[in-house]
């Protein structure tokens, strides 16, 4: 019966500290997908306007498209959670190239 009591317990501490432990990692991106999120529709955003909410990107880095646009690709990455922005040669919000969040 005390073998028995042990395991249960064991099984549910483990399962309690992984859930704990699972919302622990993912928060910084829980954290950050509710400041993007708080900026409502991003047109007409200058990069400053998001930066000044969200934070400075973790990467930031440069492209030209076919017809010779120059496109500013900025990413802001957190555990859980990652975003790609694009802006052009004025640093103006062009669109969302991609999100994820898991």
């Amino acid at each position: 019966m005390e073998f028995a009591l042990i395991s249960i317990l064991t099984t549910v501490g483990g399962i309690v500290l992984y859930l704990i432990m699972g919302a622990a990692v993912k928060a910084p991106g829980k954290v950050l997908a509710s400041k993007f999120a708080s900026l409502g529709n991003m047109s007409g955003k200058t990069y400053n306007e998001i930066k000044n909410v969200v934070g400075v990107e973790n990467s930031v880095s440069r492209t030209t498209t076919d017809d010779g646009q120059v496109v500013t690709i900025r990413q802001w990455m957190a555990t859980g959670y990652h975003i790609v922005l694009l802006f052009d040669s004025e640093d103006n919000f062009i669109g969302i190239s991609n999100e994820t969040s898991v």
